[in-house]
């Protein structure tokens, strides 16, 4: 039996709009303002006086403060500081006229995230309300790649128990956990649990402005474990012209939902695969235990450590070691270490009766067997590596 149901879209849960408190200065301007964030779809506008803001600022609980000014004066410019206090580190967006060295030094160091020139544009507020949430969530939510060296190495399968582990461990503290597939070519995740989504993607894939939070509850799959996959088997989507593009704003859109999002990155190359990667918290490379597969994982490893960015916790997976008394592995131990140097690796012992059930009832491996030592290291592995990161030297 599968234990998946497929929740029936009027009963889906909506996905929540981001508030963006609108500061008006009294010179009639944020009218269109207000306009704008609301055909974002991703954005619900309040609007207030600087008088009520500064009287009042617990009637508001933002998570973005836009501050519409038309000529700025030092006096309006000291408005910002009592905002900065009102609501701590809720980004800031300015909308004036044109400032002055003297002003955008106060500006800068009052830390505001962004500022646009009038007349406003509908893209570039957009994009600046974006990168705002971005940057504000960027040091609680965490993004974790999980990439398979070589074909068949099993990172689907290992990203799948993530997620699921993921789950299991932060459900007292009601944090969401998101699965993102991001093999197009496949669609391995929603396969394997058998939990796709059917949805036309032509409109966002010739338009990928029209990606927004609205469009991600519509590919959200809700597993019954009590995480969200987003899967779906798009071949020509790999070489698409707009691919990259997609990719990203899907990625900006998912992870942004998330507490934890689990990234299953294709083993083949493309070309938005070292952006993605130089942009997670950790990267987990999942190999065998045979000379090619491990030469491979090397070969990732030292791409992986070229990115640009900050450092990132990196671990390899040796799946499908045979264990038992009888059972001696091929390439000692010891052999692994003077591979691998300080990257720390861990092995995952072979399980086929427990997946061969999990892939033909459409289940995570643990609904299949909880206490298989699959399940158990895949457990410890998220507890002591994807909950507590400890970012490896490069």
């Amino acid at each position: 039996m599968n234990s998946m149901e497929n929740e029936p879209s009027g009963l889906r849960k909506p996905m929540r709009k981001y508030s963006v408190l609108i500061v008006d200065s009294g010179h009639g301007q944020s009218d269109e303002i207000v306009e704008m964030v609301a055909k974002t779809g991703d954005y619900r506008a309040e609007r207030a006086t600087i008088e009520n803001v500064i009287s009042n600022p617990v009637a508001h609980s933002p998570d973005i403060v836009v501050l519409d000014l038309l000529n700025p004066s030092n006096d309006e410019l000291e408005v910002l500081v009592e905002i900065r206090g009102n609501y701590g580190d809720v980004p800031v967006i300015i909308v004036s006229e044109a400032l002055d060295d003297i002003q955008m030094r106060k500006l800068l160091k009052l830390k505001i995230h962004d500022w646009h020139r009038k007349p406003l544009v509908q893209a570039d507020l957009h994009t600046s309300l974006n990168s705002s949430i971005r940057n504000a969530k960027q040091l609680t939510t965490r993004v974790h790649a999980v990439i398979s060296a070589v074909g068949g190495a099993g990172g689907t399968s290992v990203a799948i128990s993530v997620a699921d582990a993921l789950a299991r461990k932060l459900a007292k503290n009601k944090e969401s956990v998101g699965l993102f597939d991001l093999d197009f070519s496949s669609g391995s995740c929603g396969m394997m649990l058998n939990l796709s989504t059917q949805l036309n993607l032509d409109s966002v894939i010739t338009h990928p402005e029209r990606i927004d939070h609205e469009f991600v509850s519509l590919i959200q799959q809700k597993h019954a474990h009590d995480f969200n996959l987003y899967s779906f088997k798009r071949r020509d989507f790999v070489t698409h012209l707009n691919g990259y593009e997609v990719v990203l704003r899907l990625l900006d859109a998912v992870t942004m939902e998330h507490a934890h999002t689990v990234l299953d990155i294709p083993y083949y190359e493309v070309d938005w695969s070292l952006d993605v990667l130089s942009a997670v918290n950790t990267v987990t490379i999942v190999c065998e235990m045979n000379i090619p597969s491990i030469k491979h994982a090397l070969d990732l490893l030292k791409t992986v450590r070229s990115l640009s960015g900050a450092s990132k916790q990196v671990t390899v997976l040796v799946n499908k070691c045979e264990s038992g008394l009888f059972n001696r592995s091929r390439i000692p131990e010891s052999k692994l270490k003077e591979l691998f140097g300080e990257t720390p690796y861990m092995m995952l012992p072979r399980d086929d009766a427990t997946f061969s059930e999990a892939l033909d009832r459409g289940v995570v491996p643990s609904d299949v067997n909880a206490r298989s030592k699959f399940v158990r290291e895949i457990s410890r592995y998220v507890s002591d590596v994807m909950l507590n990161e400890k970012v490896a030297a490069k």
